[in-house]
């Protein structure tokens, strides 16, 4: 189990790094080991990978009666290294001002305000940066939908930036980072930013990115029952080759359409004209097809006569 790997590596002293990928199934006691670290850096519990949507279903069993005690040791001891955390998601869902975490989260912005004065490294301005919460390095606000995310922090480097200079916040991972880092885009729908490695979609047609939720939620875009090809308002309105029939609702892309009628399946008469020029192009490709097998029939016809008479003369 998880307590007895970090016993056996020696974890208080020599792990810097934990990120709990894919342990769904524990719930937290076994991070025994790691009281008082004085070297820790970053300690992930979204239980995910990098650039993976915290949301895991069904919800994990990882307790924070097991787990603040451990951390509350981590960030108590003087000469504390760490400078980065990650909760999973579950914890983050009912905010509570009476609940133990939010005391947490409290105390854990007190060990940020013991450092002292932290700078953007790019403008030297003064971080964290912001009104209410963002006045933290970790969200406080119960309303608020950044509740206990880390602010300004680099989940990769750990290097501190504002968000006017080269930190982004990614909708998807729900993670900061740097330019140096990652590479983010916004979502060609909503407008979000997202990792490009957290982008799951993209237009068929424009090549924009769209994010797993506009695509999910059918928000200003379209996905192809069929194939699965995403395409956007924007293309699927200029006719490049997707739409909903309002006559049979068949959510489907013109290749795909045009497939089933090859094939013979049925399907509704103003599907059948939306892809009537795909119809024409392909019975003209096909006669073309046929044209060129009979063309090539007739040369391979010649060479075998042209080859009989080479042998009868050599026989001759």
């Amino acid at each position: 189990d998880i307590e007895r790997v970090l016993q056996c590596i020696d974890a208080v002293n020599k792990v810097k790094r934990l990120k709990l990928t894919n342990c769904v199934n524990i719930i937290g006691a076994g991070l025994e080991p790691l009281r008082g670290s004085l070297i820790i850096e970053q300690i992930d519990l979204s239980l995910v990978g990098e650039h993976q949507s915290p949301k895991i279903y069904p919800d994990p069993s990882i307790s924070c009666n097991h787990v603040l005690p451990i951390l509350d040791t981590i960030i108590a001891t003087e000469g504390c290294a760490l400078r980065h955390l990650q909760f999973p998601l579950v914890w983050l869902q009912e905010p509570s001002t009476d609940s133990e975490f939010h005391q947490f989260l409290q105390r854990y912005n007190q060990m940020w305000a013991n450092r002292g004065t932290i700078s953007c490294l790019e403008c030297n301005k003064g971080l964290p940066v912001g009104s209410g919460s963002r006045n933290e390095w970790i969200g406080t606000d119960t309303h608020g939908p950044e509740y206990g995310q880390q602010y300004s922090t680099c989940y990769g480097c750990f290097k501190h930036y504002c968000y006017d200079c080269k930190m982004n916040f990614c909708s998807t991972c729900l993670m900061d980072y740097c330019d140096d880092c990652t590479k983010m885009s916004d979502c060609q729908v909503c407008g979000d930013s997202h990792c490009n490695d957290c982008y799951e979609h993209e237009c068929h047609v424009c090549d924009e990115k769209i994010c797993s939720k506009c695509v999910e939620g059918g928000n200003d875009c379209y996905q192809c029952e069929d194939c699965d090809k995403v395409f956007c308002s924007e293309c699927s309105n200029s006719g490049t080759g997707m739409s909903c029939c309002d006559l049979c609702n068949d959510i489907c892309c013109d290749e795909c359409r045009l497939r089933r009628f090859l094939q013979g399946e049925p399907d509704c008469a103003k599907c059948n004209i939306r892809i009537a020029p795909l119809i024409v192009r392909e019975s003209i490709a096909s006669r073309g097809l046929k044209e060129e097998v009979e063309r090539l029939k007739a040369e391979n016809e010649e060479l075998k006569r042209e080859n009989k008479e080479l042998r009868s003369r050599h026989l001759n």
